[in-house]
C-alpha cells in the first residue's frame, strides 16, 4: 500500500465517521446517507487503486472535488467551521493528493 492509498483510505473513514456524527448529533438522515455513499465510493476507489491506479485515484479525486465544492458552499453560507470549513479543507487536500497520484503515474 502506498501513501496515496493510505490517504484515500483515511479520508473514506473520516467521511463515513462524519456522516455518522451528523446523524447522531443532529439526527440528520441526509448526512448519514450521503456520508456513507461518499465513503463507499471512496472505498471503491481505494480498492480499484490496487489494480487500476488511474481509475481508483480518479474516482477518489472526483469524490473529493465534489465534497470540497459542497462543503465550501456550506462554509461560505453558514460561516461555520464544523463541518463545512474543516471538511472543505480536508477534501481539497485529498483532491490535490489524488491529482498528484494520477500525474505521478503518467
Amino acid at each position: 500500500m502506498n501513501a496515496f492509498q493510505v490517504v484515500l483510505l483515511l479520508y473514506a473513514i473520516i467521511i463515513a465517521a462524519g456522516g455518522v456524527m451528523g446523524y447522531t448529533q443532529a439526527q440528520s438522515v441526509v448526512s448519514l446517507v450521503n456520508g456513507l455513499i461518499a465513503a463507499a465510493l471512496l472505498l471503491l476507489g481505494f480498492g480499484l487503486s490496487f489494480r487500476n491506479p488511474t481509475a481508483g485515484f480518479g474516482l477518489g479525486a472526483g469524490v473529493a472535488l465534489a465534497l470540497a465544492v459542497f462543503f465550501a458552499y456550506r462554509f461560505f453560507t453558514t460561516g461555520k467551521w464544523m463541518p463545512g470549513g474543516i471538511t472543505m479543507i480536508l477534501s481539497a487536500i485529498t483532491f490535490v493528493a489524488m491529482l498528484w497520484a494520477l500525474f505521478r503515474r503518467a
